[in-house]
């Protein structure tokens, strides 16, 4: 274990001991919990590898094949809703579907607002009749396809949509149970009720959490391609999310996100890249990769004109522990995404499972 993993795994520790109270979920009127809900108290449960999967090539069924033994549930990212309030797509990929029903795992779509268009969702669920046929839709749309469920990704929505996107989760979920269908939904991260922006305003997590089955926090782009250089997923704002997420979604739903992509900034303005491209810009430009306190990987390159920070294996096998120590009852990781990041990564989850977390 290297001294960064051993003080963090510290650092952390003392948090969740700290924190422990005030990180504890509470039951609030109304919220009931079936004796198999409940997370065991026995010993930590093996935590749950979910991934979503824009990409469904060969390669990527070779991945999926390959960690078969660690990822419970694929999300292809197959369908969107458009503007006019409809969800369009379809199956991409048929070897990729066979193959993970195959392996026994959860097929749960994604549908994404296109562009993360605030109208497209306003037009599927704005008014009680719109979203009861949008409703009707994703239960046929998961029904003729054999899914296991849905994954909702509607983003950047406004803080006066909460309590419309609030109904419609709570309406989605009914359905769905109804139908033996399970229901996961991608939130934005914050470290309050309030978020900083209306994306995560929108969302009420309290009753978006006693609705779903998933509830995975999107818990990256701290630093993203709109704005300056830095870290994309430091601990410390990580660790501020999840104790704020255990004050009002029970931990057993709850998924951590994990970024598996970098970016590349020049001046305020960065484009994502995947770990192969990261790789190789540092090559050929004989950059020395750094790490930040969180372990993530970065380099400048060209006199310091263009700065990359990455995901690789080595920033997992600090992340993770770092994460489950201060946090044992997660129910696990949400990755995105599926295709081009570093082989070894699989190995970092492997050894973070089977180490006992």
């Amino acid at each position: 274990m290297n001294a960064t993993l051993t003080r963090l795994l510290a650092a952390f520790c003392l948090l969740g001991l700290v924190l422990g109270a005030a990180a504890a979920p509470r039951p609030h009127k109304g919220d009931t919990m079936s004796a198999s809900e409940q997370p065991a108290e026995s010993s930590p449960r093996r935590p749950e590898v979910t991934i979503w999967a824009p990409y469904a090539g060969r390669l990527e069924i070779d991945t999926l094949t390959a960690n078969a033994d660690l990822i419970r549930e694929v999300n292809f990212f197959w369908y969107e809703l458009g503007r006019d309030g409809r969800i369009s797509g379809g199956v991409k990929s048929q070897p990729a579907l066979e193959r993970a029903r195959a392996l026994g795992m959860r097929v749960v779509p994604s549908i994404v607002n296109r562009g993360f268009s605030r109208e497209a969702v306003l037009t599927a669920i704005g008014t009680p009749e719109a979203r009861s046929d949008h409703i009707a839709a994703i239960i046929e749309l998961v029904e003729s396809n054999g899914y296991d469920g849905v994954d909702i990704d509607y983003e950047s929505l406004a803080a006066e949509d909460r309590d419309l996107f609030t109904l419609f989760i709570e309406e989605l979920a009914v359905a769905l149970h109804a139908h033996k269908k399970e229901l996961s939904i991608a939130v934005h991260a914050k470290t309050d009720d309030a978020g900083s922006w209306g994306g995560p305003a929108a969302q009420d997590w309290l009753r978006l959490g006693a609705a779903v089955d998933r509830f995975k926090i999107m818990t990256y782009d701290y630093h993203h391609g709109a704005g300056p250089a830095g870290p994309i997923a430091p601990l410390s704002w990580i660790d501020a999310v999840l104790r704020y997420a255990a004050t009002v979604v029970p931990p057993h739903k709850t998924y951590v996100g994990i970024h598996f992509y970098g970016y590349e900034w020049v001046g305020g303005s960065g484009r994502g890249v995947e770990w192969r491209q990261a790789m190789k810009t540092a090559q050929m430009y004989n950059a020395a990769i750094r790490r930040d306190e969180s372990g993530e990987a970065w380099f400048h390159y060209d006199d310091g004109r263009y700065t990359v920070y990455f995901a690789d294996a080595e920033n997992l096998r600090i992340k993770l522990p770092a994460i489950s120590a201060a946090h044992p009852e997660l129910a696990g990781i949400a990755i995105w995404r599926l295709g081009g990041e570093d082989p070894e990564n699989w190995q970092a989850i492997r050894e973070w499972i089977e180490g006992g977390r």
